[in-house]
């Protein structure tokens, strides 16, 4: 086996891995611990008060972000990594969110209830907003302060809100402040697909309309398919003003390797040693800020030297030999969906399974992580994506579950064939219990609504699906192995 430039202590640096701490969605609004945020450089624009949409895969971070950018502490830490110095004058509060543990903002139910009482969906957020900027500027509220009176009085008193918000802009101004106002979970507000539409595009074109303030900004954190491929939520007057300066929250292979970097430098157990040890070999100096190491930017940068540092923890093969695939480019390979790509969860987990599975097995094994447990561990990450996707959308789990046992790529004919009537019904079903949205195209399109090939295309929005050149169906390992799915030469479905 090829020698890595860096030595490690296999055993400690694999009881480190085995205790690597999942990242959680943080859709609690709990401020992440600081040995947790791992800063990509492709996300520091997205931080920024002046980009408005931020879109994400599920695990992308958009939750995450969210609860760091609404605490002081962690915005302060982002601040001093980042040297975005403009993240010190924000003033940050929540729009909506999951978070049930406060009343800044309105619950699906309570919004649901609202508009049953004549209220707008701009007479909600305008409520919002101005409850918020209210308190913070401490201002006595012309309304008992709480979600339903605030809707209810900026219902019948639009024109002095207005003239709040104008009052409050101008003191925020003075101040030397910026209000950001943080949108996340947004397909939760409301149980179905028109009304979510009803809000959110609401919800986009007031953000819209302060933008033209002084110091009131909106940012919204939103999923894929929101952004790209419903446009009836974007069919308002100047819409493209907001997605011009959208930013995506993409994690490059080599910043997924850099937050498992990060959490080994500053382990209790590793990080000394950790730290000295590349700082040896590359010069590159580890920054300690309020008792937590950020990694040298240029560790990430580009492919060396962290190939070698990779290659140092699990070898340079998936094998003996480079037959079977590269460890730096087949894990994030077979981690990745039908649209490349990756989360940050799935990459933590594999590593720590994989360091369990070679401590059971292989205790003497030089490296940290065997090769096998490495596939191992890309099987265990396959579980938990394939649990999140049925969490957010219980319709795909019947669908994919009657092509357990197909072996892929897969003509549409064949895919059919296994799609009874049962089978969508029981999707459909899975949707309406879970009090989740169904297929977007194959239950709601006006034109496509029953069609199968419209639900294919739900299922390739997801990347859950993709089409081969020949045109027939395959689907990336991170979903094919969990859901017991064959590939010719792949990584073996879990048992």
């Amino acid at each position: 086996m090829q020698q890595s430039e860096f030595a490690f202590n296999a055993v400690d640096i694999r009881q480190a891995l085995i205790d690597l701490p999942l990242v959680s969605a943080k859709e609690d609004l709990e401020p992440p611990l600081p040995s947790e945020i791992y800063i990509p450089s492709l996300h520091n624009k997205a931080l920024l008060q002046e980009v408005s949409i931020v879109e994400g895969m599920r695990g992308a971070g958009k939750s995450f972000w969210t609860a760091v950018l609404l605490n002081d502490d962690t915005r302060k830490l982002v601040s001093d990594v980042t040297n975005i110095q403009k993240l010190d004058q924000l003033i940050v509060k929540i729009g909506f969110g999951m978070s049930l543990d406060n009343d800044a903002f309105p619950t699906a139910n309570r919004l649901e209830s609202l508009m049953q009482k004549g209220c707008t969906a701009d007479d909600l957020w305008r409520s919002v907003l101005l409850r918020h900027l209210l308190n913070v500027l401490q201002k006595t509220t012309p309304f008992d302060n709480d979600v339903d009176a605030a809707a209810l009085w900026v219902r019948d008193n639009r024109d002095t809100a207005d003239n709040h918000l104008t009052t409050c802009d101008r003191a925020l101004v003075q101040q030397g402040k910026v209000f950001l106002l943080l949108f996340d979970s947004l397909d939760k507000l409301a149980r179905d697909w028109t009304h979510i539409r009803v809000l959110l595009s609401s919800a986009l074109q007031l953000g819209l309309e302060c933008r033209t303030r002084r110091a009131i900004r909106f940012k919204f954190f939103l999923r894929s398919d929101m952004v790209e491929e419903d446009d009836e939520i974007w069919r308002f007057a100047d819409s493209s003003k907001l997605l011009h300066s959208k930013e995506t929250l993409t994690w490059r292979p080599n910043d997924l390797f850099g937050l498992i970097l990060l959490h080994l430098a500053n382990s209790e157990s590793v990080g000394l040693a950790f730290r000295q040890e590349i700082s040896d070999k590359t010069h590159a100096a580890f920054q300690e800020i309020s008792g937590t190491y950020s990694l040298p930017r240029g560790l990430t940068a580009k492919e060396q030297p962290l190939r070698s540092i990779v290659e140092a923890l699990a070898g340079p093969w998936v094998g003996t030999n480079a037959k079977r695939g590269f460890t730096f480019t087949w894990i994030p390979t077979h981690l990745s969906d039908a649209k490349g790509r990756l989360s940050p969860r799935s990459i933590l987990l594999a590593f720590s399974k994989a360091a369990q599975w070679t401590k059971d097995r292989h205790p003497d094994h030089p490296s940290a992580l065997h090769y096998e447990g490495i596939q191992q561990g890309v099987v265990e990450a396959s579980k938990i994506r394939i649990s999140e996707i049925k969490e957010d959308y219980p319709w795909v789990g019947p669908l994919l579950d009657a092509l357990g046992g197909a072996t892929v790529p897969l003509t549409m004919n064949e895919l059919t064939v296994r799609w009874t009537d049962s089978c969508i019904d029981a999707s459909l079903k899975a949707a309406e219990q879970n009090q989740r949205l169904p297929p977007r195209r194959y239950s709601s399109d006006p034109h496509r609504k029953g069609d199968l090939q419209a639900l294919v295309d739900d299922l390739i929005e997801l990347a859950v699906l993709y089409r081969t050149e020949d045109k027939r169906l395959n689907m990336p390992d991170i979903f094919r192995i969990g859901f017991g799915i064959k590939r010719q030469g792949g990584v073996k479905p879990a048992r």
